[in-house]
């Protein structure tokens, strides 16, 4: 259930329990422990320390960081990497590199007593094969240590859409979260607003029960004055008891519900239970006349509304980038590498490095992956299909309860009207009643009708007021808290 119907019901109850005049009781007020807290500073708590507000925040930052993210496609990409490798077996210590030249054969190849073709034969084979052993002896295969060192810079040249459209999805869902943040706001004011509101009108049912019971107890010290001159019958005198006993259970029960009201209250903005509010904000109805034409406008600016628009354009925008699936992805790439084969597990020095730099065009492409980007385009669009309907719905339920709290407006205006002369004539009847059974010239039966109309009248009144701050405050919720309706006044 609602809080705000919850709420509601409790205003409701308290209401019919019992009667009272304007102006709040004060309930356990302790003036070295209370608080004092207006409408506005009620408000200000909830917002700051809500988790509702935290939650929809973090919402936000959600967003930024997918809008980061969805950006970072678009720059380059810097990738490093650094490897050692052990070669415990390969297939290369089956293969024994050639040996070295023999050093002892070289005075042969000088020997004058051998003819020229042996002398070059002798040198040729020295050179040969000292040739090949030093040529082994660079080859990185069959190495037990190597280094490798990597430094690599890729950027996207053309990805079909992907990246641009990726950008406009997280803009507009980070434009949507922000919107909601917006909507949050207005809808934990609206629920602060009307538990302020329970709290001060069922604390001023409290008082009107207090103030009945006075009035009751009054009229029985009264009668049991005229009981003991003998002008008051028996009958006047116990009439006059059970009138007075049954002001207790209202005087309670609405003591338990503007308990429950200001619980309700705290718990919205956060105060320990255990500690005393003083409600500084007195519910005197202003007189306010809605610019129906400018509150119309407003509804159709709402956040929500907007945010339903953003969600929109996201579900576009997700449906071009399922359709950038069926384009190639083009990019450039720049690799700058180092390796080194040194003699022991060390790391080798400066100078033992060797290095490579390449740069490569990659264009890579799926022309058949099963159906997978048919079944993604199929999903984005449907989507944005949802999408759509849901801000067509949105647009409906604003224009039925814009109607309908315009209604309960007008209504709720009318009904303070008359009940504050209800209430004046009801007052101006109790005191004429008293002054006739003082005099001599009416009942006691007389006496408890007009205290039961008086009664009714100042509950009536209150119910009104409730009903008129309510619908003044739903105005201001439809409108996205843009219009301005319900004002502040000190008690």
């Amino acid at each position: 259930m609602r809080i705000e119907k919850h709420t509601a019901v409790c205003v409701l109850v308290a209401l019919s329990l019992g009667p009272v005049r304007a102006g709040a009781a004060r309930i356990h007020t302790a003036p070295e422990d209370t608080v004092r807290l207006s409408l506005s500073q009620a408000v200000a708590r909830a917002l700051s320390e809500s988790e509702e507000m935290a939650v929809a925040r973090a919402r936000l930052a959600q967003s930024d960081a997918r809008m980061t993210q969805a950006t970072s496609y678009a720059l380059p990409t810097l990738n490093t990497a650094l490897t050692y490798n052990r070669a415990v077996r390969t297939v290369f210590d089956a293969v024994a590199a050639p040996e070295p030249a023999d050093e002892t054969r070289i005075p042969d190849a000088f020997d004058t007593n051998r003819t020229p073709q042996e002398r070059y034969d002798i040198l040729s084979e020295l050179v040969v094969q000292d040739m090949m052993s030093n040529l082994f002896r660079g080859l990185p295969f069959g190495r037990r240590n190597t280094y490798v060192a990597l430094l690599q810079l890729s950027q996207p040249l053309f990805a079909g859409g992907r990246i641009v459209n990726g950008i406009a999805l997280a803009r507009h869902s980070r434009t949507a979260a922000e919107l909601a943040v917006d909507e949050t706001e207005a809808e934990l004011i609206l629920r602060v607003q009307t538990a302020y509101l329970n709290a001060v009108l069922t604390q001023r049912v409290h008082a009107i029960a207090i103030e009945s019971r006075r009035v009751a107890e009054q009229h029985l010290r009264q009668v049991e004055a005229f009981h003991r001159s003998g002008t008051a019958s028996d009958f006047d005198l116990l009439r006059a008891q059970v009138d007075f006993e049954n002001r207790d259970p209202p005087v309670v029960q609405s003591f338990h519900t503007a308990e429950l009201a200001m619980l309700e209250l705290k718990r919205l903005v956060n105060i320990p239970t255990a500690l005393a509010v003083n409600l500084t904000t007195a519910w005197v109805p202003p007189d306010v006349q809605v610019d129906e034409a400018e509150l119309r406008w407003l509804v159709a600016s709402r956040p929500a509304l907007e945010a339903a628009r953003q969600t929109v354009a996201m579900r576009e925008a997700g449906v071009r980038v399922a359709r950038a699936q069926r384009w190639p992805l083009v990019q450039v790439a720049g690799n700058l590498g180092f390796q080194a084969y040194p003699s022991t597990v060390t790391p080798p020095g400066f100078n033992s490095w060797l290095s490579d730099w390449t740069v490569v065009l990659g264009i890579s492409w799926t022309p058949f992956n099963g159906f997978q980007t048919s079944g993604q385009i199929a999903e984005a669009q449907a989507q944005l299909r949802q999408a759509r309907l849901e801000e067509q719905q949105l647009n409906e339920t604003l224009e039925v309860e814009l109607e309908a709290a315009l209604g309960e407006y007008r209504t709720a205006y009318a009904q303070v009207r008359a009940r504050r002369e209800t209430v004046a004539m009801a007052e101006r009847t109790h005191r004429l009643a008293e002054v006739r059974f003082a005099s001599g010239v009416s009942t006691q039966l007389e006496v408890s009708d007009a205290a039961l109309l008086l009664d009714e009248a100042r509950l009536n009144e209150v119910r009104a007021i409730h009903d008129y701050v309510r619908a003044l405050a739903r105005l201001e919720r439809l409108s996205g808290g843009k219009l301005r309706l319900l004002t502040e006044r000190e008690p």
